[in-house]
């Protein structure tokens, strides 16, 4: 099942699991999966000090919307493609803000020894927010596991510990290979550079370039600098001026309208940056180049 069809369907519901075998609940098992909408207004706040289910672990994903959780002094704002692990009883407090425009997201709670590992290891790692496509072995597992049960597959303690048990190794290889990418860091970098070049024409930031590298801003900032000797930004406002200067220089196109295709709503602002970037406005660079002559305009941005 593709991910539209997940998201089509929004089977909606919170499933408990409770089997005879306890024991095997000591390595891992399946206390609660769920899928859930919350809309703007609805009362949604769990504070990790107040709940009753000590010892278990959750991860919850977003699906569309925006949510918050609040651990170790920072506020983190929940969009699309992110999750977030916690570990009750925690230091911790996730909600529907008042700003926003609902919250839909898939969870699971896990119970045992290994979750308990698990988790504590990402949030060593990495943090207890993680950003994950929705394609990939991570969530599409937990939309398995998740029609699973609403088709009544998973029926003993034995079939959760086992699901439980997939799930949390897959949590740890989605971590390790994070790792492996913070290492070596050129396939992040190339992907970056190839949405920037595909990308230059749209109102992108900094948060939007983060988002498709996987890195946080800082990271992503320190990576590019390493590799590439400029920023993000910086490097985003070259590709702009340099096709700038090749419609300046091929076309007769208004300044505004250039502007605006190389992603300045403001042609005054254009013509700031320009000038910064080349030395003189793009009127006057129009006027005083020779098209014929000049194949390409490098820029120091």
């Amino acid at each position: 099942m593709d991910t539209n069809q997940r998201n089509e369907k929004k089977d909606y519901g919170v499933y408990g699991f409770h089997f005879q075998e306890a024991e095997i609940d000591e390595t891992a098992n399946i206390l609660l999966l769920g899928r859930d909408k919350k809309s703007p207004g609805m009362s949604y706040d769990w504070d990790g000090l107040k709940r009753q289910d000590i010892g278990t672990y959750i991860f919850q994903y977003t699906l569309s919307g925006t949510g918050n959780l609040e651990k170790d002094g920072k506020i983190h704002s929940l969009k699309a493609g992110e999750a977030f692990l916690v570990e009750i009883p925690g230091a911790h407090r996730y909600y529907l803000p008042e700003d926003s425009d609902g919250w839909e997201f898939i969870f699971i709670t896990l119970v045992g020894s290994k979750a308990l590992e698990c988790w504590r290891f990402i949030d060593e790692h990495n943090g207890p927010v993680l950003r994950i496509s929705p394609e990939s072995k991570l969530i599409r597992l937990l939309f398995a596991i998740y029609q699973d049960t609403i088709e009544n597959r998973i029926t003993d303690a034995y079939q959760a510990s086992a699901r439980a048990y997939e799930y949390i190794m897959e949590c740890h290889r989605f971590v390790k290979n994070m790792e492996k990418q913070k290492k070596d860091p050129s396939v992040q970098i190339t992907k970056t550079l190839s949405y920037i070049q595909t990308h230059y024409a749209a109102p992108i930031s900094l948060s939007d370039i983060a988002a498709v590298s996987g890195y946080s801003k800082y990271h992503l900032v320190k990576q590019f600098q390493d590799h590439m000797d400029t920023t993000p930004m910086k490097y985003l406002t070259r590709i702009r001026i340099q096709k700038a200067v090749d419609l300046l220089m091929t076309t007769r196109l208004p300044i505004t309208e250039i502007a605006e295709r190389v992603g300045y709503s403001n042609a005054n602002y254009f013509n700031k940056v320009f000038r910064k970037s080349i030395g003189m406005a793009a009127g006057e660079f129009r006027k005083r180049k020779n098209p014929s002559k000049i194949d390409r305009v490098i820029t120091d941005g």
